[in-house]
């Protein structure tokens, strides 16, 4: 599996900047702000890369229809590389954080273990103390998301951070609540 490459990313993100520009001048400052944002992100994703490389877990970055996923069986998280730059770290940090909380099989956390541990149990899949261990658990990944952009010293825009994690928290509550309206799973 190929592993996070920066330059290529900063390359992309310069060529986003230059058409943008070129295409519309009065642009400009708006352009040069995402191109700003996205080489910060491009910079602090491969710190992130690297720190999940050194706990034994592999990022993908793929197309995949979910945002992100956290996948401790296969040690690896998958990231939707169709999301902003930024939005990539924040969902990567996201999934970071259920490595932290020891999601998945063989988790020894008891706060967990009816959560995404029991997915495979059909005696408690589906049941609502399954959706709300999983809500709790989606929540705390958020957080513990946050503390580690903190210990890694990567700059986050709260405001940016906030609206992300609001948009997927109603995702997981509408799910949780078995919105008719919301077929997918967190």
């Amino acid at each position: 599996m190929p592993t996070f490459q920066r330059q290529l990313w900063e390359e992309r993100a310069w060529a986003r900047y230059e058409k943008q520009r070129s295409k519309d001048p009065a642009t400009e400052p708006k352009a040069r702000a995402r191109l700003d944002v996205d080489i910060t992100a491009s910079a602090s994703l491969d710190g992130l890369v690297s720190w999940c490389a050194r706990r034994g877990m592999m990022v993908e970055f793929t197309n995949r229809r979910e945002a992100g996923s956290f996948i401790s069986d296969e040690k690896k998280i998958y990231v939707n590389s169709t999301q902003t730059y930024e939005n990539q770290l924040f969902i990567l940090l996201h999934e970071c954080g259920h490595l932290l909380v020891g999601s998945g099989i063989g988790t020894t956390n008891p706060r967990f273990t009816l959560g995404y541990p029991s997915t495979y149990d059909p005696a408690v899949r589906g049941k609502f103390i399954h959706r709300c261990a999983v809500l709790e658990e989606e929540f705390e990944a958020w957080h513990r998301g946050r503390k580690l952009a903190k210990k890694l010293e990567i700059e986050i825009n709260d405001v940016r951070w906030n609206e992300l994690k609001t948009r997927f928290i109603k995702s997981y509550m509408r799910w949780a609540l078995k919105d008719p309206d919301f077929e997918s799973h967190p």
